[in-house]
């Protein structure tokens, strides 16, 4: 957390972070207000596509194909906000990534137990860093719905009910959206989009991997990143990939990752004069606490997942917090 030093260096910088436009892709773009989530398009509405045989004809089409693709097929924002009011001076954020719902692996006592944690404690809530379910697909890996325990339509929407129970609570802040493996699989071999299953008639933003999430504490913003896969990982400091995105890709304070199943969180400061800032990573482990793809890869079992952060309302100041047990113990 901040002490007194260079405070006034610090208050700089905060005051200059959320008040200048944010760079959020590599064209240039600054924030923008998220849009909904659309509904996919009825059968019959598709545009009609007509006889091209211009430039102005091709350029024309291609305004209005990107338009209605926009609207009817993607589902993903690169920025949102999410304001909180606490009832206490502070809230306890979960990172739950790689929970594999429905594989043999997965320890649903405990996954249940950090499910729960997150419903029943006050001031207490958690963003989806994908893999959330296994949803192995014969496609991707022929033999892959022999590992898993359910199929994945099954997957999807007893998952689907615990999401709607923890929204109707308030209790997700965001969900990442994009990504490559086990939901991407779905989407890129059958185009099932499960992500538009899961979360589709709610209003918990889907960010894109990399997106930006501004929590709003109070009067307290801190801005944050999410990140599925990063390129930056290391074996030899499991929050190495974090720290380096915050020096390389993302304009933030707190970084959120997962993916490799190894949990770890790091608070330190970045030095960039003349200011300096606190910064703090979140890496998430895994449910797949009996995890055999992590003994293959790398001789050892997947780690824990929800590792968190709590981050105060009155003053700009957060704290890291390994265990979720721990944290919601320090929320009671």
């Amino acid at each position: 957390m901040y002490d007194t030093y260079n405070e006034e260096g610090r208050k700089a910088w905060i005051k200059n972070m959320h008040e200048r436009e944010l760079t959020i892709n590599s064209r240039g773009d600054t924030e923008r207000v998220p849009y909904p989530v659309c509904n996919p398009p009825i059968f019959g509405s598709e545009i009609k596509r007509p006889e091209l045989t211009t430039y102005e004809d091709g350029l024309e089409w291609n305004k209005q194909a990107k338009e209605h693709a926009d609207k009817a097929l993607n589902f993903n924002q690169e920025y949102a906000k999410r304001i909180i009011e606490p009832l206490g001076d502070k809230v306890y954020i979960i990172n739950l990534s790689d929970l594999h719902w429905g594989h043999h692996d997965v320890d649903y006592n405990f996954l249940d137990s950090m499910l729960k944690t997150v419903e029943n404690t006050p001031d207490t809530y958690c963003t989806f860093g994908w893999n959330i379910l296994d949803a192995s697909i014969p496609s991707q890996f022929p033999d892959g719905v022999m590992w898993s325990g359910q199929t994945t339509q099954e997957q999807v929407y007893t998952f689907a009910d615990k999401i709607q129970s923890l929204w109707k609570k308030n209790k997700i802040l965001s969900a990442i959206g994009s990504g490559s493996c086990h939901e991407g699989w779905t989407k890129k071999r059958a185009g099932w989009q499960i992500y538009r299953e899961l979360f589709g008639d709610t209003d918990i933003p889907l960010l894109e991997n990399g997106g930006y999430l501004d929590i709003q504490v109070g009067q307290e913003i801190y801005r944050t990143a999410h990140f599925h896969k990063l390129k930056y990982w290391s074996s030899l400091n499991k929050a190495h990939g974090g720290l380096r995105a915050l020096d390389r890709v993302a304009d933030a304070e707190i970084v959120f990752t997962s993916h490799h199943h190894f949990a770890s969180v790091d608070q330190t400061t970045k030095y960039n004069p003349p200011f300096d800032k606190q910064v703090a990573i979140i890496a998430s482990g895994t449910a797949k606490l009996n995890d055999t793809w992590q003994r293959d890869n790398f001789g050892t079992e997947g780690e824990p997942c929800g590792q968190g952060i709590m981050l105060w309302k009155n003053c700009h100041q957060f704290q890291v917090i390994y265990d979720f047990k721990v944290g919601a113990e320090l929320m009671k």
